[in-house]
């Protein structure tokens, strides 16, 4: 199996300058600090590597509920369709 992209690397280039501002604007607005495009793509980069992680593993999670669920709906939708089975009449024998 590959190696799987960091999650960082997934992100759209429109997003993630989308992304970059943001948080060059939410630094600016509750921190006073200004920083550059390179220092905020660079905190968003170790943001991302350290809670991406969990957030996948979370999303994982989620997905496999979901499957589940439907699962269980498939199940239960094939077990209203089961038909009798045959079975031979008692004969006096």
């Amino acid at each position: 199996m590959a190696e799987p992209r960091a999650l960082s690397e997934r992100i759209d280039r429109q997003r993630r300058r989308a992304m970059v501002r943001e948080l060059q604007s939410w630094l600016l607005d509750e921190r006073g600090e200004e920083v550059g495009e390179l220092a905020a793509g660079f905190i968003l980069d170790y943001v991302l590597d350290l809670a991406g992680p969990d957030l996948y593993n979370a999303a994982l999670a989620d997905a496999a509920k979901a499957f589940r669920e439907h699962a269980d709906i498939v199940e239960a939708d094939v077990a209203s369709l089961t038909q009798d089975a045959f079975t031979p009449r008692e004969t006096g024998d």
